[in-house]
């Protein structure tokens, strides 16, 4: 796999190119969104600028990111260990997500108990558990936690059959895994049509579940284990022969995702996107020093992205026009575009200085301290590099 090598307080780590600066293309699309639907309240948005600023696809986007990432990671440290701690895999992923997360859950209870905001014990324990894409919603500052209850989930079932695969000698394991990979992707716009049409009154009739988007999941699991094959590199050439061709058929699919939505969505337009975005993916990690590759590996792009998990989190409170009853009135210029998208910024950055790297250095600490994760440190340190999922 396709990785930069450098050092860093004497510790090699292997950062996989441009991955950072896809995150940050991921929120923009996202934050980009959610402001155009505040502007729609009080002013209508043609459907092309919804279609080109479209968060859905940045959802997506990170998606095949945390499919091909955690697949890759499993993968490099099945191979050089015959085998893969699923104790460590889960005490890792619970270190980088469960802080930020639990902080923002606490302030938002904090300003329930000032009376600023209505609390639904649901919502809350939905987003505490990471059922929450299952569940109704209430509370508007939890709204965007659907797609990370389907992170979570994810990090559950596949590295269990991942492993399942694994067991197979040689290839073999990889073969089955692909395998099982292909199936959810040609089933889920089976499902998809299915469940929203037939299963009304159901919690299946629901676009934002698991069931409904863990192709986009599977297209960044069969990426990492089928790139290097004969067959793929040869569809992959083909396909990016054109660099451009890729992002173009994102944006076409997105604009008539926006004008047609889920009739275009649900049976074919989430599968040629999420196939769109795992070439171009790929592509961005082979090409660093493309024209594309420097612009998403320069430091201030690569560092939203490295930023984007805490974005992410924190986004909804500056973004949603019912935020403006939450602090003073006075202070409606910080709710409005670019101030909104500054103090996200901000606030970011304080999550991830004083709530990101000191739970990572924990995390780092335990590992080295109680050997929760008995592996040699290169591998270690390989989990590390590329994590902000």
């Amino acid at each position: 796999m396709p990785a930069e090598t450098t050092r860093k307080g004497g510790a090699t780590v292997h950062r996989i190119p441009s991955l950072d600066g896809l995150r940050a293309l991921s929120i923009f699309l996202v934050l980009a969104l959610h402001s155009l639907q505040r502007l729609e309240v009080t002013t209508p948005v043609p459907f092309l600028w919804v279609g080109i600023f479209n968060g859905a696809t940045g959802v997506f986007i990170f998606f095949v990111i945390s499919g091909y990432l955690i697949t890759s990671l499993l993968l490099r440290e099945h191979e050089k260990r015959g085998s893969v701690s699923l104790r460590g895999f889960y005490f890792r992923r619970a270190m980088r997500i469960l802080p930020p997360l639990y902080v923002y859950v606490g302030f938002l209870l904090l300003l329930g108990w000032a009376g600023k905001l209505p609390i639904f014990k649901l919502d809350i324990i939905s987003a505490l558990f990471f059922f929450h894409d299952y569940a109704p919603s209430f509370m508007w500052p939890l709204e965007h936690f659907w797609s990370l209850s389907i992170e979570e989930q994810f990090y559950f079932i596949w590295p269990l059959l991942l492993l399942y695969c694994l067991r197979r000698p040689g290839p073999e394991g990889r073969s089955k895994a692909s395998k099982i990979a292909i199936a959810i992707i040609l089933i889920a716009p089976i499902i998809r049509v299915v469940s929203f049409t037939l299963a009304r009154n159901t919690v299946l009739h629901n676009s934002y579940g698991f069931h409904a988007h863990a192709d986009s999941l599977m297209f960044g699991c069969l990426l990492a284990l089928v790139q290097g094959t004969p067959v793929f590199e040869r569809i992959y050439n083909f396909v990016t022969r054109i660099w451009w061709i890729p992002p173009a058929v994102i944006l076409i699919s997105d604009c008539l995702s926006a004008r047609f939505q889920n009739y275009w969505d649900f049976p074919i337009g989430m599968t040629i996107c999420g196939a769109a975005i795992a070439f171009f993916l790929l592509w961005c990690v082979r090409n660093p020093t493309s024209a594309v590759g420097r612009f998403l590996n320069s430091r201030p792009i690569a560092h939203i992205g490295v930023l984007s998990y805490s974005i992410y989190i924190w986004q909804t409170l500056f973004l949603n026009r019912a935020d403006v009853t939450l602090f003073s009135p006075s202070l409606k210029l910080l709710y409005t575009f670019p101030f909104s998208w500054l103090v996200i910024l901000v606030v970011a950055q304080l999550s991830y200085l004083f709530i990101e790297r000191p739970s990572l250095r924990l995390r780092n600490y335990l590992i080295k301290s109680f050997g929760l994760y008995a592996q040699n440190r290169r591998v270690r340190q390989a989990s590390v590099s590329n994590s902000n999922i």
